[in-house]
């Protein structure tokens, strides 16, 4: 760091919130209130029984489970959640991961590529600074962006839509995205968006990206903390930067080749940040990669990267919010924020997590579990093809990916490019017409997962199943299936959205 420079990393304090349930260190898709799972588990097995979760997710269930002093097999296929559970249960030694992080951004220079291709080290401080009006340099925390469009041309078969929005934006010149939303404000977002997306492709307008503010890390001397409309700002280490060390290229496509279905607004993967904040993210991340620790502070250091990665990319929103639609998505006004203190950030998420009360888990290996002389073990595996032996848990909890259209995998790719971790999309338990899997094979594979439930489980044992699902003719599917596997339903409740069925595992052979 540089001299005079002060890095808040926080202590642990006495009176810090005691609920770490509710923080979200990284965005993930399909989560679970404890409340909605614990009486469940308190219901159906006694203390130091065996849970399961072949659905693990993010590892709510399991540490519920886990939490009510019950043991538990975490399995999931999907590397990235496997991690954000492994992070979050496990936890590491505060002081330990404390250290690290103060390694990794204790140095204050790191190297970049210029126009010319040479390799130079900058300050990272410098790297974003900007000129501020008076002269001064000064550090940037974030800066806001809008699109603009330009009239081009008059094209024929227009909608009635498309020939208001046209016309205005001739008239009117370049105008911001917030001037049509506030100037058409009878119509949808929706609809105005949809209409500019098709004059955009017509090329009856030009869509361009200009910055509209410039907030700054303190106040400038001369007293501004911000710029508005900056239009012509200047970098103190002016562009063009390119990485030097490495990170992904990963197309947003599947193995067959097809695009993905949540895929918008670009093609691959670091298409979502600039190449400045490029430059840093794979130099922290080449950072992380070297540094000589635990594999369970690795992962919490992992799992900070995570965390600072979305919050850095163009899907950032000044509101604070990122990634507010299950897609791969710019908005229409996005800020690029400095990652330096969105990992900073990051960083005090987790030791606020970590300062709170973490039992002492014995992590092993499947035999240990059965054995008792674990607590838990995660596995990346198959819910349809589980490396379990037959009768060994006592209670099965779970939520299988619904029929909505929320894509796991292919929205966790955005992270395990960065994890060289490759998803294996052909076990992916989902509804796509991308992959070829619609409704019929979502119920084949919906039988495979409870022939496997009724396999593990012991007899006469119980297994809660929580669908997200409002068409009737799916649910009764799911219990027809469930039913014919070798269960008999004990019980059915409605939480919220969500149905709960808990079934009881029968002693006779299950229908194939």
């Amino acid at each position: 760091m540089e001299k005079g420079e002060t890095i808040s990393l926080i202590d642990k304090g006495k009176n810090m919130n005691k609920d770490i349930k509710n923080l979200r260190l990284v965005r993930y898709w399909g989560r679970k209130p404890p409340s909605m799972v614990s009486k469940y588990i308190k219901e159906f097995t006694n203390k130091g029984e065996l849970v399961l979760d072949p659905f693990g997710g993010s590892g709510n269930i399991i540490r519920t489970a886990l939490a009510l002093g019950r043991r538990a097999i975490y399995v999931d296929l999907n590397p990235f959640a496997k991690l954000i559970a492994e992070s979050t249960i496990l936890g590491c030694s505060l002081k330990k991961f404390k250290n690290a992080i103060e390694t990794i951004i204790s140095e204050k220079e790191f190297k970049i590529k210029t126009k010319k291709r040479k390799i130079i080290k900058v300050c990272r401080k410098k790297l974003f600074s900007i000129k501020c009006l008076c002269g001064k340099s000064v550090e940037v925390n974030f800066i806001s962006f809008t699109r603009i469009y330009i009239f081009k041309f008059k094209p024929n078969n227009l909608t009635k839509h498309q020939r208001r929005i046209l016309h205005i934006i001739q008239k009117k010149g370049p105008i911001t995205h917030e001037s049509l939303i506030k100037h058409f404000s009878k119509l949808s977002k929706n609809a105005i968006t949809a209409a500019l997306k098709k004059l955009i492709k017509s090329g009856a307008i030009i869509e361009k990206t200009i910055p509209i503010k410039v907030v700054y890390v303190k106040p400038c001397a001369c007293g501004r903390s911000e710029l508005n409309n900056p239009h012509n700002f200047q970098w103190v280490i002016k562009e063009p930067i390119y990485p030097i060390y490495w990170y992904p290229r990963t197309k947003l496509s599947y193995p067959n080749g097809k695009t993905f279905l949540k895929k918008r607004d670009v093609e691959r993967v670091h298409e979502f940040f600039d190449n400045r904040t490029l430059a840093f993210l794979s130099y922290l991340w080449y950072k992380i990669k070297q540094i000589n620790v635990s594999s369970h502070v690795r992962h919490c250091l992992y799992l900070v990267f995570m965390a600072a990665l979305v919050r850095s990319s163009k899907m950032s929103r000044e509101s604070g919010g990122s990634w507010p639609i299950n897609s791969y998505w710019i908005p229409r006004n996005y800020v690029i924020r400095n990652p330096f203190y969105v990992f900073i950030r990051a960083a005090n998420d987790v030791i606020r997590s970590l300062s709170m009360y973490h039992p002492r888990l014995i992590n092993g290996s499947v035999l240990k579990v059965l054995k008792k002389e674990a607590d838990v073990v995660f596995l990346y595996d198959d819910a349809m093809n589980l490396p379990l032996p037959a009768n060994s848990i006592d209670y099965v909890i779970t939520d299988p990916p619904h029929t909505d259209e929320t894509q796991f995998f292919e929205l966790s790719v955005f992270y395990t490019s960065w994890l060289r971790k490759k998803l294996d999309f052909k076990k992916e338990f989902i509804i796509n017409p991308k992959q070829g899997k619609d409704l019929k094979k979502y119920f084949k594979m919906y039988a495979k997962f409870v022939l496997e439930v009724r396999r593990v489980l012991k007899p006469g044992r119980y297994f809660t199943v929580i669908l997200h699902e409002e068409d009737e003719s799916i649910l009764k599917k799911c219990l027809e299936i469930t039913k014919n596997a070798g269960f008999t339903l004990y019980k059915s409740d409605k939480v919220n959205n969500f149905y709960l069925f808990t079934f009881r595992s029968t002693i006779d052979i299950p229908h194939s």
